[in-house]
């Protein structure tokens, strides 16, 4: 009933406008601002040109594609042949597919539906393993990492693209809430949300009854990085203002407004202050690590 319920979920809010609009990292100038991070280029170019572009990737795996968005780049970038693409939802997958199909890569994406916690990888299988922001989804990060390692190839890469690295559950801590909560407090009533005066943070239960699989263990996520691929890199995407902030913001006028449009440009800019001074940590993260 688990894996049923977390699968609901996202079947239910892969294409739903409202849900994009209360993600941070969906809005227009925070993807200006992770493009920014990334030599100005779009995630799966600069990872192509930053990691493959000396290789061709014969064999990738997708782990939690979502609308595999990502994963097709990366075929449209020609580094890699061929996406075998997991995912715990068939909406997503259907639409993946599809997309692969009209850009004539039908024969170059296969794709398995269910839960990956549950497959055991064939060693030495594939080039490349890809993780966009579905790490975080999994409650045993070294016994997912090493399954992945294993089923790496010599010198095989594996990606956590935009990964949630903050507190289990999105249980922040108090200092954390409270830099979010003042800054809050001084929007006008028409930029937070149903204008009330406080955010309503969810709590670590309610998270976790909306989507069971909802970062688990995603503070785990860095140290299992580097105790099982200690050749690894992370690069900070920063994110912890604008994602804790969001739950008190009124989304629509984010995207609909001038006001709201601006209060997000600021927010990045803040974000990446606080962060800086080491008043804030990241949240978010692109993990590169490297098998042997």
């Amino acid at each position: 009933m688990t894996n049923q319920t977390a699968a609901d979920y996202w079947s239910s809010n892969y294409f739903s406008e409202s849900f994009n609009r209360s993600e941070w990292q969906a809005h227009p100038y925070a993807l200006a601002r992770l493009k920014s991070l990334l030599d100005d280029k779009v995630r799966e170019q600069w990872f192509a040109d930053t990691y493959i572009s000396d290789r061709t990737v014969k064999r990738a795996l997708g782990i939690g594609v979502g609308r595999a968005e990502t994963e097709i780049g990366l075929l449209a970038t020609g580094k890699v042949e061929h996406y075998d693409l997991w995912d715990i939802s068939p909406v997503g997958l259907e639409h993946a597919k599809a997309v692969a199909t009209s850009h004539g890569w039908g024969d170059r994406v296969t794709c398995h539906h269910g839960d990956f916690s549950s497959f055991d990888l064939k060693p030495d299988t594939y080039d490349l393993v890809t993780f966009v922001a579905s790490l975080h989804h999994f409650s045993d990060q070294p016994d997912i990492l090493g399954k992945v390692r294993q089923g790496l190839k010599p010198g095989g890469l594996l990606w956590a693209a935009n990964e949630y690295i903050g507190p289990d559950r999105f249980d922040y801590p108090p200092e954390h809430k409270r830099i979010a909560e003042l800054f809050h407090a001084r929007l006008p009533e028409s930029l937070r949300k149903h204008g009330l005066p406080q955010i309503i943070f969810p709590t670590a239960a309610e998270v976790e009854a909306a989507d069971p699989s909802e970062s688990p263990a995603s503070s785990q996520i860095v140290d299992a990085m580097r105790t099982v691929f200690p050749n690894s890199k992370v690069v900070s995407l920063y994110g912890c203002l604008p994602f804790t902030l969001f739950w008190g913001l009124n989304h629509d006028a984010l995207y609909d407004t001038i006001e709201g449009r601006e209060l997000v440009r600021f927010v990045m800019d803040m974000d990446v202050a606080l962060t800086d001074a080491g008043v804030l940590p990241a949240y978010f993260a692109h993990l590169i690590g490297w098998r042997d």
